[in-house]
């Protein structure tokens, strides 16, 4: 059993290693392609491409709880190493996503259609732009379900580089559309030549993505196969994964939409910039995450109940170490962060960007725990109080909205509702997991509260006291990460853990010492 969880251990280091490689790069990437989108589209066309998109995303509250549903049952059945069940649900998982592809497809040329033209705030003479704009939406979601099978397979068979390389691609292709955009000649109207052109793209790597996966693995292949007893299964689970989602597109998209009627496609470029940076620093978090997740699954399933709890209290630390080591700088120096990235930078973009950033580590605190609800199977009550809270962002958001409260609103209802969210959650999952609340504050929350304390206050003091601009901006992100690793290491990390740190360090600074020696002679 210890062999295996060491190669368990190695394997998550791997992958997350591919991950990280991967968010790096993209990461880079993105900021400069959003850069360049915005400029060449201009703020009122950003917004309303962000608009019409996250309408767009709207349809799949169904497939979506069904698209986690497979993602469980294909890795549950990897950890009980039965294959014929994994073949059972891959070929019903396909045929349902075929379904509702063609069901949205309906959905979105009938009530989607009308929606965009006579419900959301398009400037004048955008109207046709609009609309391409949201068909193409709806294309790349279509084949995203179809796809996305074939993505929770690569997931089960932890296949994180080829998950890497997808991505990799998908930012240089980003980045070439946005040059293109900015420097490239043309008549085409630009934001139905950039929604075209990326739902070509899009659908090009889900293509992709398809062909390896059936290649790959013979057991995700299409054949008609239906069975009453794991469809009921699938969405027994899936319904009340259905509450979650639902709840999440509400307080997410539901709220673009208030923000789009309440203030205008402007305020939806600010409020979509900010959520570019956000989920930049988060994709390093949900690369950990993803590449941990199986293994809680397939632990879970080999009743393995330490194992489980060892890999969520340190899954759970570590994930909110990351994301506060990115968060901070950005935090304390958002006006020179986006005046650099972006040049004008749209109102309200920076206020949302701090709080947005804060609401995403307080939810760092449980999101993980989730994972072990998921692997359980036993998820009514999770996701319904889940859902229960989450639900309140929208009608308290039109309600404060309607009042004539500025929008940085929906982002202090959104903590405020994480906060109530942080109680729920470990009240349900104890139950599952089996631990104390005195337990997690030794394991997890005592350690994330000394590194925030000693890793915050020389960085703040350096933003108070000295002058706006290069110097300051260099000093306190210096400052930010030389409070916050050794605070990781010395404060969050038990011994073993920084002993295993400091030991892969050595490893690849011997290994690139000596690759460097040989180059040399």
């Amino acid at each position: 059993m210890e062999v295996n969880k060491t190669d368990n251990t190695k394997r998550l280091a791997k992958n997350t290693i591919y991950l990280y490689l991967r968010s790096i790069f993209c990461l880079i990437v993105s900021l400069y392609s959003s850069r360049l989108i915005l400029q060449a589209l201009g703020v009122d066309d950003y917004g309303i491409n962000n608009a019409v998109a996250g309408f767009a995303t709207m349809f799949t509250l169904v497939t979506g709880s069904l698209s986690s549903a497979i993602s469980r049952f294909l890795t549950f059945e990897q950890g009980t190493g039965n294959y014929q069940r994994q073949k059972q649900i891959f070929s019903i998982s396909l045929n349902l996503m075929i379904g509702f592809a063609l069901l949205i497809l309906l959905l979105a040329e009938t009530i989607g259609v009308w929606f965009v033209q006579t419900k959301m705030t398009i400037p004048t003479g955008r109207e046709t732009a609009s609309l391409w704009a949201f068909r193409c939406a709806i294309l790349t979601v279509m084949t995203g379900l179809i796809v996305s099978p074939f993505n929770s397979a690569l997931l089960s068979h932890e296949k994180m580089d080829i998950y890497a390389i997808i991505s990799v691609i998908e930012a240089i292709l980003r980045l070439g559309l946005a040059l293109f955009l900015t420097f490239g000649k043309y008549t085409v109207d630009r934001l139905i030549l950039y929604s075209v052109i990326w739902a070509i793209c899009t659908l090009s790597l889900q293509l992709f993505a398809i062909s390896y996966t059936a290649i790959k693995y013979p057991e995700c292949r299409f054949s008609l196969f239906f069975e009453k007893k794991l469809f009921l299964e699938l969405f027994g689970y899936a319904g009340w994964n259905f509450v979650g989602n639902l709840s999440g597109t509400l307080s997410g998209q539901g709220v673009n939409m208030l923000i789009n009627v309440f203030c205008g496609p402007a305020v939806n470029a600010a409020r979509g910039l900010s959520y570019t940076v956000q989920n930049s620093i988060a994709m390093f978090v949900n690369n950990f995450t993803l590449a941990l997740t199986p293994q809680i699954t397939k632990a879970y399933a080999a009743r393995d109940m330490d194992y489980v709890k060892y890999l969520t209290y340190r899954g759970s630390r570590f994930s909110f170490y990351i994301m506060f080591l990115f968060s901070l700088p950005v935090i304390l120096e958002a006006h020179f962060v986006f005046s650099l990235w972006l040049g004008n930078v749209p109102e309200h973009t920076i206020n949302f960007n701090r709080l947005a950033l804060i609401a995403c580590l307080m939810g760092l605190l449980y999101s993980l725990f989730a994972n072990v609800q998921n692997a359980s199977g036993k998820i009514r009550n999770y996701n319904l109080a889940m859902s229960l809270i989450s639900l309140l962002q929208f009608p308290l958001a039109w309600f404060f909205l309607k009042l004539g409260f500025k929008p940085e609103v929906i982002y202090v209802i959104c903590i405020a509702t994480t906060v109530i969210s942080f109680f729920a959650a470990h009240n349900i999952v104890k139950k599952t997991l089996g631990y104390s609340y005195t337990e997690l504050m030794e394991e997890i929350y005592l350690p994330e509260l000394k590194v925030v304390l000693c890793s915050t206050i020389l960085p703040l003091l350096s933003v108070v006291f000295l002058p706006y601009g290069w110097w300051r901006f260099l000093i306190t992100g210096s400052l930010c990460v030389l409070c916050t690793v050794p605070s990781i290491l010395y404060l969050g990390c038990r011994q073993s853990e920084r002993e295993y740190i400091f030991r892969i360090l050595k490893n690849k600074l011997s290994l690139f010492f000596t690759v460097f020696s040989r180059n040399n002679d």
